[in-house]
């Protein structure tokens, strides 16, 4: 299930604020302490949170273009990277490199699996309460001057993230068990 479609970068930052005790925010240019930081922090804050798990409701496949030059090393190919890319997680072969904006290897075809941008209006509700406390932990102290206030977020972001996390992984079945020799020799 994925937001109503009413969820925006400063709805998701006015409501950390709000657990704060200030007062919401109706953009990123008001001239208040938590509009500031807010402009300030948030992009990078997302991203970093997008990047820290393997999200389901994040990640693409993809098989990417070849480019048309050659590399320069010991690599065959070179492949442009999606452009809403933010995390490689990882490829159909073992022997690749990532340089800027491409991926290098001596593979004719490629084709990944990657954390990909996601725009706000369409975040499941589990990420983004776990993201609201992620900011408000990331705003209290600039906000508060209190030290207990950045704890107390800190304590709620980690809690959100558990049920986040379980129910992320609740979206695919769980791996099946495989045979494996080594263990069936001891029993």
């Amino acid at each position: 299930i994925m937001a109503s479609g009413t969820t925006t970068r400063v709805s998701l930052a006015s409501n950390a604020l709000l657990l704060l005790g200030h007062t919401e925010i109706a953009s990123f240019t008001e001239n208040t302490t938590g509009a500031t930081l807010a402009s300030n922090l948030y992009e990078t804050s997302y991203f970093s949170v997008l990047t820290t798990h393997r999200w389901r409701f994040a990640t693409k496949k993809a098989d990417l273009a070849r480019k048309t030059k050659t590399p320069k090393n010991s690599y065959e190919y070179m492949f442009a990277l999606p452009s809403d890319l933010l995390y490689l997680i990882n490829t159909d072969t073992a022997d690749y490199e990532v340089y800027g904006d491409s991926v290098y290897t001596n593979s004719a075809t490629l084709s990944i699996d990657y954390i990909c941008k996601v725009k706000e209006d369409s975040l499941p509700p589990y990420f983004i309460k776990m993201f609201e406390f992620f900011l408000a932990a990331q705003f209290a102290l600039p906000i508060t001057g209190d030290i207990a206030k950045t704890a107390a977020m800190e304590k709620a972001y980690f809690h959100q993230l558990r049920l986040a996390k379980f129910a992320d992984s609740s979206q695919r079945p769980a791996d099946s068990f495989r045979s494996n020799p080594y263990v069936e020799a001891r029993y």
